[in-house]
Order: structure tokens, then C-alpha cells, then sequence
């Protein structure tokens, strides 16, 4: 159980950091022109 919650945090943590990524890379789009990227 907790080896499986310990997992579990550790994809989290990297999913966030991936999404952090992902968000940082569409402001920089978006400064330039991107605006498929930020429709819903």
C-alpha cells in the first residue's frame, strides 16, 4: 500500500513538472501566435 502511494506521488510529481513544462512552452507560443493551442 504505501509502495504503491510512493508510485504514485513519483508519477504525480512528474506529470506536474510535465505540465508545467507544457504550460510554459504555450505562453512562449502564445506570445508569438498559437491560438489552437490555447482553445479549450
Amino acid at each position: 500500500m504505501k509502495v504503491q502511494l510512493h508510485c504514485i506521488a513519483r508519477i504525480h510529481v512528474v506529470y506536474l513538472k510535465e505540465v508545467d513544462l507544457l504550460a510554459s512552452l504555450m505562453v512562449q507560443s502564445s506570445s508569438r501566435q498559437a491560438p489552437f493551442l490555447l482553445s479549450p
